[in-house]
Parts: structure tokens; sequence; C-alpha cells
């Protein structure tokens, strides 16, 4: 639980390090329909994955974190 919390507030203070940990994004785009766009034209997430972390977001549960 206390690493989940830790990448929560990680995340919280800087987005883009840690998805660009995980995912190769290009240095300049900062806009996230254009970072959703590219990780979904360069196949390094599928449309399932980002309609379930849109579900996620708008979990009641999920908001209050971010």
């Amino acid at each position: 639980m206390n690493n989940i919390l830790s990448m929560i507030s990680q995340f919280r203070q800087n987005p883009m390090q840690m998805l660009m940990q995980k995912y190769k994004i290009p240095q300049n785009m900062n806009n996230p329909q254009e970072i959703i766009q590219h990780l979904l034209n360069s196949g390094q997430v599928t449309q399932d994955q980002v309609n379930r972390a849109m579900q996620m977001r708008n979990n009641p549960m999920f908001k209050n974190m971010f």
C-alpha cells in the first residue's frame, strides 16, 4: 500500500517523468491528448487500455487522488 501511495505522490509531482519511465514519449510533447494519440499510434497502448484508464479517472474513489 505504501508503494502505491508513493507512486501516486510521484505522479502528482511530475506526471511526465513517471510516464517517460514506461513509455517512449517525445520530449516536446506535453498535451495530454497528443500523448495519448502518440501512444495509440505507436502501439504502446491499446484503445481498451485508454478506455479503462478513463473509467478509473471518473471513478469517485480514484478521483479524489488526482
